[in-house]
């Protein structure tokens, strides 16, 4: 799928987007190292913010059934990868079709069928 409409080429210029990351690094206890250590680069370094979809009312559905199962996929052509697929574990931010982020999501698998990545993630944390 393409792009969708929202904008989200601010990241972490965005207020709600730092308020919500520093809502889900706790929530997820990302912090957790004790404070004599300083911050990991994983509680220091915001992960990106996208949302899936063509329209804003895509995008919204989307997350809605996300949010609904806790679980989300996506479908995109290998092409749209470059050569760097989406790697297990990695964390990104779930925004809706206004931008708004609502879930923390973690990359739960990867896999390459024909000329389509289908990957699987979870929710971490959701507002």
């Amino acid at each position: 799928m393409s792009e969708p409409e929202v904008d989200l080429s601010e990241d972490f210029d965005h207020e709600e987007l730092r308020s919500f990351w520093n809502l889900a690094r706790f929530h997820a206890k990302l912090n957790a190292a004790p404070t004599y250590f300083g911050p990991t680069t994983l509680e220091s370094v915001p992960p990106p913010a996208w949302a899936y979809g063509d329209s804003t009312e895509e995008s919204d559905a989307f997350v809605a059934q996300v949010l609904a199962d806790e679980r989300g996929r996506t479908t995109a052509a290998t092409a749209d990868y470059d050569g760097e697929l989406p790697q297990v574990g990695v964390l990104s931010i779930l925004c809706d079709g206004s931008g708004v982020p609502r879930a923390l999501v973690e990359v739960a698998d990867v896999a390459v069928s024909g000329d389509e990545v289908v990957e699987s993630f979870t929710v971490v944390y959701q507002r």
